[in-house]
């Protein structure tokens, strides 16, 4: 049996915002794009010569569909790219982390089963830390102490991971998964441009893999690999002191041309193979001007070549080859012991490339429940978030503490539902919480009967009236306060000697986006998070976490009881696009007890206090 390092999961995902030849072309006319010469492509003999047989062709589309090669490009913002979009728009890391996620997925593994994180990028979102350690933090528990590695790298970046990822795994025989992700923003770098090739060519997205150390009986997988360094192309692509894009499009194509030759014939060399024996090449998705000439002077068939990610995506940067990778294992095309040649050039005179063959089966792996032996204390259990919480946990291993105020039916039914279905243990807890004196008997309870808790999530709470502030009278402002605020406040100083990771109090978006008729309900909320942020600093002596949660508008709970003007009123005051899925919304709120990141959220500290806003985008 040999070692071979086989990708077990890939993902790719791509900017939100589609744009088309159709589009650049209306862009080109209104005058806003630049550089392109329609009379010159009129003139040429070449586009004369391809009208006789395509009469409607136009010179847009002949030179960059046909020439150039592109179709359509998905960025994070509508075009034109402008500055203040990217303030609420996705970024490299955001991109990466879904990219990861998909990997994950696909390979069945969790992140606490990754043994070492390499993530690249020539677009970061932002200086330092590196995107590697932020991309893991999204993945793993918080005592996770397994190394990452970040790059900053464009076009090569996904390879150069890939060689350092082996050799990670060549030096370290216990270790058995690692991650490799590329993500690229490079919109970004278009905002003051108005040439039309670039707009043309890139697009946005991250891809991500899992590469495996797998013992076959023959060598599948990574059969060799090669990276290399051209100063000759230094000056020619690149983004400036400013973050503005430059590139030399003629000396870029007059040495990727070559480097990307050598590489291949570097690499057929290194595999044993000749390039009949060559089932799929997938070149840097950079254009047909450069990847049409590699491919003829290399002699590899035509159909051989795939390009499905530079007509469908454009040019990736550093993602087009494990995007190009994870559309070809996702199709009917591919199949067990084919070939495959990479070879890649570009930012900074990078080149290089791998070859790859393609395993006999699919490896699917079991993945760890993450919260396996732990415990977790959840309150307003039998309500619609509570429940969705118990669920998610259960799934992931954890032992349950549910309390509920009164409905024995739904309890009952929530605690047969998850015995049912997970191995875990599930008890319930009766209480009013309304007042001290019952708070004190539950926490006593709880204490005897539990010798340490892991996490705490309070989620219980009313609505209250909603009428008029004026005609709410003392006995439903102090119900609510009693119930959303004191309830709380009290419960968490009973409990806090008991809870050894993490406490999480459920805030409201009322606290930011008010509606008639919520006086009561803001005012205790908005006393919680003052409770709240004095609480954080008192458990972080103690090394216990507290997070705050507001979430945005569920399609659940209090949204029930509101007016739609109410719900659309609130919702533009935070800048939320749509109604939150409650099963979503839950299990981030479980991941925020034991993750340092959480994708889709927006995340802030209040001192000690650790203030997650689900939902939002002006905050």
């Amino acid at each position: 049996m040999i070692d071979s390092f086989i990708f077990t999961g890939l993902g790719f995902v791509a900017g939100k915002h589609k744009l088309t030849n159709k589009e650049i072309k209306k862009h080109i006319k209104s005058g806003l794009l630049q550089g392109f010469n329609e009379d010159r492509i009129l003139k040429s003999e070449n586009y004369q010569e391809a009208v006789k047989t395509n009469p409607k062709l136009n010179p847009f589309d002949y030179m960059v569909k046909g020439k150039m090669g592109f179709e359509t490009r998905y960025n994070v913002v509508p075009f034109p790219p402008a500055v203040p979009s990217y303030k609420n728009a996705e970024n490299s890391l955001d991109l990466v982390v879904k990219a990861i996620q998909k990997a994950l997925d696909d390979s069945g593994l969790s992140g606490n089963q990754i043994d070492a994180w390499f993530v690249g990028t020539a677009t970061p979102h932002q200086y330092a830390p590196g995107i590697a350690e932020f991309a893991k933090a999204y993945f793993t528990d918080q005592s996770n102490t397994n190394p990452t590695y970040s790059l900053t790298s464009a076009c090569v970046g996904f390879n150069i991971n890939l060689q350092n990822a082996i050799a990670f795994l060549k030096s370290n025989p216990l270790a058995k998964h690692v991650v490799i992700g590329h993500a690229e923003v490079m919109s970004r770098l278009l905002t003051n441009e108005r040439d039309f090739v670039p707009f043309s060519t890139f697009g946005d997205s991250a891809a991500a893999v899992i590469l495996s150390r797998i013992e076959t009986s023959k060598k599948y997988g990574v059969i060799s690999i090669f990276n290399a360094e051209d100063t000759r192309m230094l000056d020619f692509l690149g983004a400036n002191k400013k973050g503005n894009l430059y590139m030399d499009a003629r000396r870029v194509k007059s040495r990727a041309v070559p480097n990307m030759i050598y590489s291949a014939n570097t690499l057929l060399e290194k595999s044993g193979w000749k390039t009949e024996d060559i089932d799929w090449f997938i070149p840097h998705q950079t254009g047909n001007a450069i990847v049409g000439e590699v491919q003829q002077k290399l002699g590899i068939e035509f159909n051989k070549m795939l390009q499905d990610i530079q007509y469908n995506y454009g040019n990736l940067s550093g993602a087009s080859v494990p995007a190009s990778l994870s559309l070809l294992i996702d199709s009917k095309k591919s199949m067990p012991d084919q070939k495959i040649l990479t070879t890649v050039a570009g930012l900074g005179g990078e080149f290089g490339g791998f070859t790859y063959i393609l395993p006999e089966n699919k490896h699917k792996y079991k993945k760890d429940p993450e919260l396996k032996e732990k415990s977790i204390l959840i309150t307003g259990a039998s309500g619609g978030i509570g429940s969705k919480i118990a669920m998610a946990a259960a799934s992931e291993g954890a032992n349950l503490i549910l309390h509920y105020n009164s409905n024995d039916i739904k309890a009952q039914e929530l605690k047969s539902q998850i015995e049912s279905t997970y191995s875990v243990s599930v008890s319930l807890w009766k209480a009013d919480l309304s007042n001290k004196s019952s708070i004190d008997e539950f926490a006593k309870k709880i204490k005897n009967n539990y010798n340490s808790i892991n996490y705490l999530i309070n989620t219980h709470a009313i609505t209250g009236g909603l009428g008029k502030a004026s005609l709410v009278s003392n006995e439903e402002f102090i119900k609510v306060a009693n119930a959303n605020y004191l309830s709380i406040k009290n419960l968490c100083q009973a409990l806090k000697p008991h809870i050894s990771e993490s406490i999480l109090i459920t805030g409201s978006i009322g606290e930011d986006a008010q509606f008639p008729g919520s006086a009561s309900y803001v005012a205790a909320k908005r006393a919680l998070r003052g409770f709240a942020v004095n609480f954080a600093s008192e458990l972080y002596r103690d090394r216990v976490a507290c997070v705050y949660y507001l979430p945005g508008l569920v399609n659940d709970g209090m949204v029930s009881k509101l007016e739609s003007p109410q719900i659309k009123d609130s919702m533009m005051m935070i800048s939320q696009e749509e109604l939150l899925e409650v099963d979503n919304i839950a299990m981030r709120m479980l991941k925020s007890v034991y993750r340092m990141k959480i994708a889709d959220v927006r995340i802030t500290y209040e001192s000690k206090l650790k203030v997650i806003k689900d939902g939002y985008l002006k905050y």
